[in-house]
């Protein structure tokens, strides 16, 4: 695995795990809220975190079958999502 891919499989962990926590928050709100908003953003967390679970799976498993010239956008595509999913994981912490 090229130092890309390793570090697209590391940013997709860090995603998986602020994913995971984004949803054990608002599985909590939704059990005390009962808004359809909230369980519209568990559903969005949990549809994200099943996209990042498959990822990872890939970047492991089909590591050989990406082109040389992918590395680079599936990088700066998974840094955009981590940098979003920190930012909506400190505005839902407060």
């Amino acid at each position: 695995m090229t130092p890309l891919m390793q570090l697209n499989f590391w940013l997709a962990v860090v995603n998986v795990i602020l994913l995971l926590y984004l949803a054990v928050i608002h599985i909590k709100m939704a059990k005390s809220v009962k808004s359809s908003f909230t369980l519209g953003l568990l559903i969005f967390v949990l549809v994200f975190l099943v996209h990042n679970v498959l990822a990872t799976f890939f970047y492991l498993t089909m590591r050989t079958l990406y082109a040389p010239g992918t590395e680079l956008p599936v990088l700066v595509i998974t840094s955009i999502e981590t940098i979003a999913f920190a930012i909506f994981a400190w505005i839902t912490r407060q």
